[in-house]
């Protein structure tokens, strides 16, 4: 049984980890602790505020990767911003057209969003909206694809 806890709270997120594990049971092996001690980090109590504790965390991230995701998440939005995964691999000498698709997609999505034939031309419908934020995150990743492949560039000359 899940705790109820508060969205976007840490115990929540702790519960996010948990189920990218496909349960209690799996991520306390993989964390090498006790199912109480997991299942302790997902409870709110005002006399323990310091909750799972972040090196269990940590360790269950660097198993499974898709455990970091919910944390990385969740501090990204406590930070301000966000957290959005990219896949690294493929080739890199295709970036700027990629880049400039993707902008090109954004551009042509919002001048349709604000034109005669859209039923708000002053503001985006949440279809246009919702739309627009996939060609968004496409633009990203193919900027944030370029800037790895630089990056990596960067580090092995050193």
């Amino acid at each position: 049984m899940t705790r109820r806890t508060r969205p976007g709270s840490i115990q929540s997120t702790v519960q996010q980890v948990i189920a990218a594990y496909g349960g209690i049971e799996a991520a306390a092996l993989e964390a090498g602790i006790a199912i109480s001690t997991l299942s302790y980090g997902t409870e709110q109590r005002e006399d323990r505020p310091g909750g799972l504790g972040v090196n269990h965390l940590d360790r269950l991230g660097r198993i499974e990767p898709g455990a970091a995701l919910p944390m990385a998440q969740h501090f990204s939005a406590l930070a301000g911003g966000v957290f959005h995964p990219v896949d690294l691999s493929g080739p890199s000498w295709s970036d700027m057209a990629g880049i400039s698709k993707e902008f090109a997609d954004v551009v042509t999505l919002h001048a349709v969003a604000h034109s005669d034939g859209s039923p708000d031309p002053r503001d985006y419908t949440l279809g246009e909206a919702t739309e627009q934020i996939r060609e968004i995150d496409e633009l990203v990743t193919a900027a944030l694809r370029h800037r790895a492949a630089l990056m990596m560039k960067v580090r092995c000359s050193k």
